[in-house]
């Protein structure tokens, strides 16, 4: 993994003045004891980028000073303007311009790792670096890059509880996308005194690039100037332009550095707690058995195993537990003799009258301290009783951590829609939760990736996180043995247009979609499943990261496919074809960002996908579907077609 050397974002902590401009405001940055030791006494190094979507609304974020290092925090001075006057900001910014709001990065730009003009033409040309086409190399190493004929407006008048959403929401860069809307253009006009939005398609893999402003005639770019290795492979890499002088600017450009990223080498955060293994120690004693087997342990103390009877138990070194030791605190339910009018479970009883009778073991989550951080063990996966209560605790830090042993009582390994909420407050929480997964054997950690997560084992956590995702779908039904080598020679030029960063996504089931998942693991990718409760497909055992639905989350899964930058359809059947119209559905709604869709049909006979191509057509004509999103289509049997839609579509130079 290469990261930018950075810090997180910075917030307002003062608001020292406002006039006719904007504001004047006081922010903090904190500096971890890595990076401060990196950047040393070398201020001058020291980029200020601006938050994006900031920059989308067309706020412009301007460093007054230099920043002001201590051990732990650095402070520095801003200016804050409304810089696009024809989005109508201005009179927004005194809601959202308070202490509190995060504006931005540090990044550290020193010259010693920039690249010069030889070093980036080879990257370019060994496809370590994709940048947008019409782009420029001077001989002292600055690019030129040009974005595509396209700007972002957006559909109406931002409200003042959108322009608040959108800047301080977490997920307030998803109603920005929905509201911002792209339009083409055959230029792109920068009116005097205003500004524009726009972008182009970059995939940075192990480098980072500054935007730098060396000539204002070409246009000016927010502050919003750091593109880094991770956020930066797409198709809608966004640029904000202003022009600061008195006559229209068509087409304008910025100039920017290449540097190289940071290898990061993260170490695996196991569920016992510790970073990494103790010299001697065998991996053993971190697998899927050793835990099973404390689980095993605890819940004998009960003596039964009916789902009422869940097992709950906290301690504050998880690890002893391996050893033999007891837990702080051990959950038994009483040994009330069965009901025969009830029956041997809750699945009997109605959910609200269940749990209304169901005295649950997280209750004792009251007794811990707060501050502690302790860790709980849960014989399943929570319901709303336990969750209110460890949400409560959490919020008093007296739980840092949950691993749950089974998903559901009925539903085997496949977790609810509400399972999947409750993961999303545990992650704004800051839990980390895992999963002794028995069934696939191994002890795996929920990560999300924007907004959606995945469990995948400590080792791939990171990896997970960076990767370029390429979503896949298909047939249960398996592919000819032609097919199969068509497909292998798609995904080798995939990798080699794009690098080897970078890794797949399917459905999770057998026939086309374990080949592919074959496959891939062949070339070294990284291959992810999204499992769905089915009665004619066993799901994989090989994914290297995954999520499950229950039967009736079909379309909730739909969802999790938003962490993939490309979809890929390979010859399938009707569910295919359902993921096909929420695919769509989604591009057009702006769920997700609109990028390139391929059909492709291995099989060597008639084309598969003619009929709905000529339907795609007849809605186009109709006006029943946008012109814009069938361009992204490319539907075809031959694997070099598409790497070349893909440079085309992507604007790749």
């Amino acid at each position: 993994m290469y990261v930018t050397p950075e810090t997180g974002d910075g917030w307002i902590t003062q608001i020292r003045s406002r006039d006719a401009e904007g504001f004047v405001v006081d922010a903090r940055f904190t500096l971890k004891p890595d990076f401060r030791a990196l950047i040393g006494g070398r201020v001058q190094d020291l980029v200020f980028a601006a938050r994006s979507r900031l920059a989308r609304l067309g706020i412009n974020i301007l460093p007054l000073d230099a920043p002001r290092l201590d051990s732990d925090f650095a402070d520095l001075r801003l200016k804050i303007v409304a810089a696009i006057a024809s989005f109508g900001i201005e009179a927004h910014l005194e809601r959202i311009v308070i202490p509190g709001l995060r504006i931005g990065r540090l990044v550290f730009c020193p010259m010693d790792n920039q690249l010069d003009s030889s070093a980036i033409h080879q990257l370019v040309q060994n496809n370590g670096l994709q940048l947008p086409a019409g782009f420029s190399l001077a001989g002292n190493g600055y690019l030129i890059l040009r974005p595509q004929q396209r700007v972002y407006r957006f559909i109406k008048p931002l409200t003042p509880a959108e322009v608040t959403a959108i800047a301080t929401h977490a997920d307030g860069k998803d109603l920005l996308n929905r509201l911002q809307v792209r339009v083409n253009v055959e230029h792109i006009e920068l009116p005097p005194r205003d500004g524009v939005v726009t972008a182009c398609s970059m995939f940075l893999h192990r480098h980072y690039v500054v935007l730098r402003n060396l000539d204002e005639s070409l246009g000016i770019h927010l502050q919003a100037t750091v593109l880094d290795p991770i956020s930066t492979r797409g198709t809608n890499v966004y640029l904000e332009f202003i022009n600061r002088t008195d006559q229209l600017i068509v087409n304008p450009s910025v100039a920017a550095t290449v540097h190289e990223a940071i290898r990061s080498e993260p170490k695996p955060l196991y569920w016992h707690g510790r970073a990494q293994l103790e010299p001697g120690e065998s991996e053993a004693s971190t697998d899927c058995r050793s835990l099973a087997a404390v689980f095993d342990r605890l819940e004998s103390a009960s003596g039964h195993e009916r789902y009422s009877y869940r097992m709950v138990a906290v301690t504050r070194d998880p690890a002893a537990l391996l050893q033999g030791a007891q837990p702080d605190v051990l959950w038994t339910h009483p040994q009330a003799p069965l009901d025969p009018q009830v029956g041997p479970d809750l699945a009997s009883r109605s959910p609200v009258e269940g749990l209304k009778n169901l005295e649950c073991g997280t209750q004792l989550l009251d007794q811990l301290p707060e501050g502690g951080r302790a860790t709980l063990l849960l014989g399943y996966f929570p319901n709303l009783v336990e969750h209110t209560q460890i949400c409560t605790a959490a919020l008093k830090h007296k739980i840092g951590r949950i691993i749950f042993r089974r998903a559901s009582f009925e539903h085997g390994p496949f977790l609810s829609a509400r399972d999947h909420g409750r993961l999303a407050d545990y992650e704004t929480l800051g839990l980390e939760v895992f999963w002794c997964n028995e069934s696939r054997g191994h002890v795996v950690r929920h990560v999300f990736r924007g907004l959606r997560g995945y469990f995948t084992t400590p080792d791939q956590v990171e990896r997970f996180r960076s990767c370029l995702i390429f979503a896949i779908y298909g047939s249960t039904k398996p592919l000819a043995e032609g097919s199969v080598a068509q497909v292998e020679r798609l995904l080798i030029y995939l990798r080699d247009l794009f690098g080897s960063d970078i890794g797949i996504l399917t459905g999770g089931g057998p026939g086309a979609m374990q080949q592919v998942t074959d496959i891939a693991h062949r070339l070294g990718l990284l291959v992810g499943s999204s499992f769905i409760e089915t009665v004619d497909q066993k799901p994989n055992e090989t994914a290297d990261f995954y999520q499950t639905f229950q039967a009736r989350s079909r379309q909730a899964r739909q969802r999790w496919f938003e962490i993939a930058s490309f979809h890929l359809f390979l010859v399938g059947g009707v569910g295919t074809l359902e993921e096909i119209g929420l695919t769509l559905t989604d591009m057009k709604l702006g769920v997700i960002e609109p990028g390139p869709l391929v059909f492709f049909d291995s099989s060597g006979g008639e084309f598969y996908w003619e009929g709905l191509r000529q339907q795609l057509a007849i809605m186009k004509r109709e006006g029943r579907a946008p012109a814009w999103l069938l361009d992204q289509i490319l539907m075809t049997s031959d694997p070099d077609a598409v790497r070349r839609f893909y440079k085309q579509i992507l604007r790749l130079g």
